[in-house]
């Protein structure tokens, strides 16, 4: 799905203005199954894609996140580059509230998928997966 999460949608745009008649395919998005595999609210999500990485905009925005989610209820996905995913999780662990529930859904489909939803405070307390492979943060209820 080039297009989700991707600037693959610039290209469509273009197509579209030009006319030509867009096909998608059907095939697997790793949003959608790792939503799917989460366990939260499917009936009302928003992916934001990537959020910002520095200080204080990436705090800032995850209790934004968390303030949209207790507010309606709305799923609330984003992701990171790999080599950033580290810095993410330890910062959503530290900002998050305790009963905020996180999923990761690292790798989804390939060799090393891990697909694993706890609250931030179980998150805290256990020992915690490398997630330096392409992967989908998800806070839900």
């Amino acid at each position: 799905m080039p297009a989700l999460a991707d600037p693959g949608s610039e290209v469509v745009s273009l197509c579209h203005k030009a006319g030509y008649e867009i096909i998608p395919l059907v095939g697997p998005s790793s949003i959608f199954l790792a939503l799917a595999a989460s366990g939260f609210n499917g009936q009302s999500f928003a992916f934001k894609g990537y959020i910002p990485i520095k200080e204080p905009a990436l705090s800032e925005s995850i209790k934004s996140l968390e303030r949209r989610l207790q507010k309606s209820g709305e799923t609330q996905i984003f992701i990171e580059t790999p080599y950033r995913n580290e810095r993410l999780f330890k910062t959503l662990i530290s900002k998050l509230e305790n009963n905020t529930k996180l999923c990761l859904a690292v790798d989804i489909t390939g060799e090393n998928q891990y697909i694993k939803t706890k609250t931030v405070k179980e998150w805290k307390s256990s020992d915690n997966p490398t997630v330096k492979l392409p992967t989908i943060f998800i806070i839900g209820k």
